[in-house]
């Protein structure tokens, strides 16, 4: 082997060993263990592993590296060869196809690296190798003209075969001799070959080398273009075959002209949003697929077309130009009943798509022809006349003139041209079809337009010559329609000569559509924005900033491969880069580099299966474009509407608060237009909670809402100063004018991103506590956000009484971000405090059942548990060990931050959770949300970022001596389908099978991890997804308890609130009967009272409990359990009964088919022997016939013969007479 063959080879092998592709390769990296596969050996016959492969290598006993390349192979060949067809393993074959196609890829690039500049010198390099190939092309060359003697061949193809090193080989004497050159350049992306066949003629071939070839190979000759030219198209052009080869020679497409063309596309999207939601998808309508294939040749729509720019299915940018004009084309020739609705629309975006077509490709063309072909510059006019004519009625019946002449012939004659239809007509012409032509821009001249249009009247009236019925009928709608025609071609003509027809023609070559160029500052809000969204994994429940793998350049060292999949790199550094030197001329091109940004990570990462980045992407390119195209909205409108009110923030805290609804509830303004001056700032102070009065100090210089009117009411003169307006506080205050004068009440807050350490897990703490069902939302169920009194004004004194420190979520926001806490203890106890202080305030009204202090207090009550369950989850790196300070447990008013505490917390979500039945559905419902939590707990073990730990736990091939040690084996596949088939009754007993599977492993290959690699791997990985289902049980625990514990007091609020509105409707059925009976009030009450309270009865023994109990007696708990275990207990009857109707069904069926089959033995038993009987009886007949006879003849001859002797015959008798012969009777005969 040669350096340069060693040096590839251990290129390759660096490269699949790497810790790049950890995920894949760790199953060949070592020697397959006969111990644990015992029947391996058995297939296969030649093992290898990378590791072996390594040391032959080094050792040298590879002669060539095509040996090398063999053995290489061998390994993901045995992989695939052993583990194909087994259940538990089968994942192993994805693997070893996966290190196939890399090291397929490697040894391509090693060979690209090492390839010398020119191509003698690859030959020569090739030459060293024990094999020595040639590199040849074949060529398949189509004969234009032939020989007479030839002629009838000419239909055929030659095959010519060409060497490098050698000449052609001698062909038949009828096939055309070609020579070829073949030359390659370096960093050339095509490769060019030069032709030359026997004529003389020299034809150049451009053959595609494609990504993975090495430089100066040629790939497939077969792809090159044909040598020999195409016949001429039809002077004719048409809507479906439009000569477009001059333009891909002009411009072809590359990855500039495919920018353009994706801008082009975003820019009709955005600026058309109603108008494209008809064009996004392909017509999938059941109702009108047939008619619309039958009608549209050409099918295409906006999503069509950019799936084909983004898999470089267009040669040039003509071709991307025809089928976008081709989805606007389709909709005017399909829609063509009167005063069809799409014509507008239609018109529109066509108009649009045009402009943008304008400048972004033909304005940046930097050479003078034109790169795809130009409508007629008067299309609109005609598109117009052709709408004149579609909405020609007749006369006499009110249909459509042009009916039968808006779509081919052969559309109304079952997709075939009408018998000698062709003979007549030579060129046959309809209405969509000038359309299609027209919008594709087939024609050069209104001239040829007008022409078309007459040949529609002229082939109708070529072909029904003759005088019948049908040609009367089309004649006159042609006549008709020709009238409505030729004074609109005619002023078409008229226009198309006249000085306004040459202006019009100027200015729409000239023609060009202006787009302002996007503010610096409104860039980077958008990038501001786009950092900001975080991206959860749903399996995993991992929440990650969704930008942070696109900041930087993808670093090629860590991904060599990454080249090879992207083209064009791009990222969010480079984007704000460019923001910087304001390189973004239009929108477009700024979303075009964002979004270039998540494609590029779709291409790279779809191939390699990396499911999370994928997502990632998409998530990521959604949100931004749901973004862009909202900023955009605003911006183009000018920021005159604007849903709601900007509120100051930490994050905007320079902004108005502006107050377009006055406290007492008028109804809010529109924001300020362009044209208006904007009212200045809107500031609201809270004063102390001991005030009766809310002061709102409103600093003004335009008009305050009812200031007018109030000043005139009161005579005085309106002044332009400063004024205090006292408003009661008996009507409420909206809660976002709350939150937002709260939250100005401390200046200095911090953002987010500023905080660190435990203040920032603090913050984390808050806002999942804010996420809580109860209290998010813009309408929360539970109001904690601000102060009570606020809110509920005509409870102030009452609660202050009660109250002496009043706390709220808002404020205490606030103060974490003002800095005011000094630890994270004084935060949570602040957090307690609202919930405690809902829990004192309710206690009266609970206790005496007043409805919304009990709601409030049983919510409190979980919100106190679910808040010390979720701080000591979110702030369990601050906890500190603390044998000295209290642990508490239930609805505690106070916790420390402890280690203590969290255990105990813990043990109470276990004892909840783990203990919870399994709401089990019928197969094909919907899961219940129980079974939904199983089944993401065991999705998050199977995530991508872990398959490399999961691989030994799926589904194991336990050892011979695996039970030996193991009492209950147990795999992740084993859980996954007792899960499906309704096994596990409670949550707790799935986590202690998820549990078992990690502690066997542990158990197992803690006994030879020390003499064992692979052991030690699986020991490493048991411990590593141990952590990780333990960290998936917390979260688990905290989803779980939580809606656990709201279920259980929304049940008890909802009864409550059932038995409120019973009673209220008893009251009123009361108050009426008593309105309605005036003089029998006093009865009714005494009957009342005479009512028994109680229904105790006397009965002649001791019962003492025999009044009813209370529904309300059981608990929640008990009653769900109960009704669980009644419903499975029903489920198994039903399935007993079932099984026992079956099988009783299935025996009686079986005694049918018996009764029936021995029915039908015995009919062909009894036939059997009936005939058997006629065939004796015949017998006998012929038998006793031939006695008779036979004993007739023999008496005459012996009568004779004693006459003959004159001698007398002897008479001799029975002495007994013979007893007679008696039939049986067969037995089968009743049958």
């Amino acid at each position: 082997m040669t350096p340069e063959d060693l040096q590839i080879c251990r290129s390759i092998t660096a490269a699949l060993t790497s810790k790049d592709r950890d995920s894949i390769n760790y199953l060949f990296l070592e020697p397959v263990n006969p111990a644990y596969f015992p029947t391996y050996l058995d297939i296969v016959k030649r093992p290898m592993d990378l590791k072996t492969l390594g040391d032959n290598l080094e050792d040298g006993t590879y002669a060539t590296r095509d040996e090398f390349y063999k053995d290489c192979q061998l390994i993901f060949d045995n992989a695939v060869a052993f583990n194909k067809g087994r259940a538990e393993s089968s994942f192993v074959v994805g693997l070893a196809k996966k290190m196939s196609a890399a090291f397929e890829r490697e040894k391509k690039k090693a060979e690209r690296r090492s390839m010398p500049s020119s191509f003698e010198a690859d030959n020569a390099s090739l030459s060293s190798t024990s094999v020595k190939k040639k590199a040849s092309i074949k060529l398949k060359i189509k004969r234009s003209s032939m020989s007479a003697d030839s002629s009838s061949k000419a239909a055929g193809t030659d095959e010519v075969e060409s060497k490098n090193e050698e000449d052609a080989a001698p062909v038949a004497h009828n096939i055309t001799k070609t020579k070829i050159k073949l030359s390659s350049k370096k960093d050339a992306d095509h490769s060019t070959t030069s032709v030359t066949p026997s004529g003389g003629k020299k034809i150049k071939l451009k053959l595609n080398r494609g990504k993975q070839l090495p430089e100066g190979v040629v790939a497939n000759a077969t792809t090159a273009t044909s040598l020999t030219p195409k016949p001429e198209t039809s002077t004719q052009p048409t809507s479906k075959n439009v000569s477009l080869e001059s333009y891909t020679k002009i411009a072809p497409m590359n990855e500039y002209r495919k920018a353009q063309c994706c801008k082009t596309l975003s820019g009709l999207k955005r600026r058309q949003v109603s108008n494209c939601k008809w064009f996004l998808k392909p017509v999938s309508d059941a109702k009108l697929v047939k008619d619309y294939r039958a009608k549209i040749e050409c099918p295409m729509d906006l999503g069509t077309i950019s799936s084909k720019l983004d898999k470089n299915q267009y040669p040039s940018v003509a071709h991307f130009v025809l089928d976008l004009r081709r989805v606007f084309s389709n909709c005017l020739q399909y829609n063509t009943s009167v005063n069809d609705s799409f014509r507008p629309i239609v018109m529109e975006c066509l108009n649009v798509a045009e402009d943008l077509l304008t400048y972004f490709i033909a304005k940046n063309e930097p050479s003078k022809n034109s790169v795809y072909p130009t409508l007629l510059y008067c299309w609109e006019e005609c598109i117009q006349i052709i709408h004149t004519l579609t909405d020609v009625i007749n006369p006499d019946d009110a249909y459509q003139t042009a009916h039968y002449f808006l779509h081919p012939v052969q559309f109304f004659c079952g997709g075939s041209f009408p018998e000698n239809y062709l003979d007549r007509v030579s060129n046959p012409m309809d209405l969509g079809t000038i359309v299609q032509k027209l919008i594709t821009a087939c024609y050069d001249s209104p001239v040829a337009f007008v022409a078309d249009c007459r040949l529609v009247i002229e082939n109708c009236k070529a072909y029904y010559t003759e005088v019948n019925e049908e040609s009367q009928f089309m004649l006159a709608r042609a006549n008709r329609l020709k009238e409505a025609m030729d004074p609109l071609l005619e002023k078409l003509l008229k226009f198309d000569q006249s000085a306004k027809g040459a202006a019009a023609k100027e200015n729409a070559n000239s023609k060009c559509m202006v787009i302002k160029k996007p503010e610096k500052k409104f860039l980077k809000e958008i990038m501001e924005e786009l950092r900001a969204t975080e991206y959860t994994d749903r399996q995993a429940k991992i929440t990650e900033m969704a930008t942070a793998h696109f900041e930087r350049p993808v670093d090629t060292n860590h991904f060599p491969d990454y080249l090879d999949f992207v083209e064009n790199p791009m990222d969010l550094e480079t984007v704000d880069s460019k923001i910087e030197q304001e390189a973004y001329i239009t929108p477009e091109d700024f979303e075009y580099d964002v979004s270039l940004i998540f494609k590029n990570c779709e291409r790279y990462n779809t191939p390699k299966n990396n499911v999370h980045m994928v997502a990632l992407g998409k998530y990521t390119s959604k949100t931004f474009r749901k973004l862009f195209s909202t900023k955009m909205r605003l911006l183009e409108r000018g920021g005159s509407v604007v849903k709601h009110p900007l509120l100051p923030t930490a994050a905007n805290r320079d902004a108005s608060l502006t107050v377009g609804k006055a406290i007492g509830g008028k109804k809010r303004p529109l924001s300020p237009s362009q044209d208006e001056k904007p009212s200045k700032r809107v500031s609201i102070k809270i004063p102390p909670r001991t005030a009766s009065k809310l002061v709102c100090t409103a600093t003004t210089g335009g008009k305050l809402a009812g200031g007018k009117k109030a000043a005139r009411q009161s005579g005085k003169k309106l002044s332009a100063s400063p004024s205090k307006l006292k408003i009661d506080l008996n009507a409420p205050v909206p809660m976002h004018v709350a939150i937002a004068s709260i939250k100005e009440s401390y200046p200095g807050r911090r953002q987010g991103k500023d905080l660190d350490g435990w203040e920032l897990e603090c913050l984390k703490f808050l806002k999942q506590l804010l996420k809580h069902p109860w209290i998010s939302a813009e309408r929360p169920k539970y109001i904690f956000h601000v102060p009570v009194d606020i809110i509920f004004p005509e409870i102030r004194e009452a609660y202050i009484a009660k109250i002496k420190n009043p706390m709220d979520l808002t404020t205490a926001e606030a103060k974490l971000l003002q800095g005011v806490y000094q630890n994270a203890d004084e935060f949570v106890s602040d957090i307690a405090l609202i919930f405690s202080n809902a829990l004192t305030f309710n206690r009266e009204g609970y206790e005496i059942g007043e409805p919304m202090s009990c709601a409030y207090y049983e919510a409190s009550t979980h919100l106190l548990k679910y808040s010390r369950w979720l701080s000591l989850e979110v702030l369990q790196s601050f906890l500190v060990d603390s044998a000295s300070s209290p642990v508490v447990n239930g609805c505690a008013t106070e916790w420390d931050l402890i280690v203590q505490n969290r255990e105990v917390a813990r043990k109470e979500m276990e004892d909840i959770v783990f203990n919870e039945l399994i709401e089990k559905t019928e197969a094909g419902d919907k899961l219940s949300w129980s079974e939904v939590e199983c089944e993401k707990l065991l999705k998050s073990l199977k995530h991508t970022s872990d398959i490399k730990h999961m691989t030994y736990f799926i589904d194991m091939s336990f050892p011979p001596d695996y039970t030996a040690i193991i009492s209950k084996p147990i795999s992740w596949i084993f859980c996954q389908e007792k899960l499906r088939e309704k096994r596990y009754n409670t949550i707790g007993e799935i986590v202690a099978d998820l549990r078992l599977i990690f502690s066997n492993a542990l158990k197992y290959n803690d006994r030879v991890r020390s003499v064992s690699k692979i052991s030690q791997m699986a020991y490493d990985s048991a411990i590593h997804m141990s952590q990780k289902l333990e960290q998936a049980i917390d979260r688990m625990l905290l989803s779980v308890s939580d809606r656990i514990g709201r279920e259980k007091i929304d049940t008890i609020t909802l009864h409550r609130e059932m038995e409120a509105k019973e009673r209220a409707e008893e009251e009123l059925l009361k108050a009426q009967w008593e309105k309605d009976n005036p003089s029998a009030t006093v009865e009714v009450r005494t009957k009342f009272r005479i009512q028994r309270t109680h229904r105790k009865r006397t009965t002649d023994f001791e019962f003492p409990f025999y009044d009813e109990e209370d529904d309300n007696e059981e608990s929640h708990d008990d009653s769900l359990r109960n009704a669980k275990a009644i419903f499975e207990k029903q489920q198994k009857e039903r399935a007993k009964m079932k099984a026992i109707s079956l099988s009783i069904g299935m025996h009686v069926f079986e005694c049918l088919r018996q009764r029936a089959d021995a029915k039908a033995w015995a009919c062909r038993m009894a036939y059997k022997l009936d005939v058997q009987r006629k065939k004796n009886e015949l017998k006998l007949n012929a038998r006793e016939a031939s006695e008779n006879d036979s004993a007739k003849s023999g008496g005459d001859f012996v009568l004779t013969t004693l006459n003959a002797d004159d001698r007398t015959h002897v008479k001799v008798s029975m002495l007994k007479p013979m007893p007679k012969k008696t039939k049986r009777k067969s037995g089968l005969s009743s049958l």
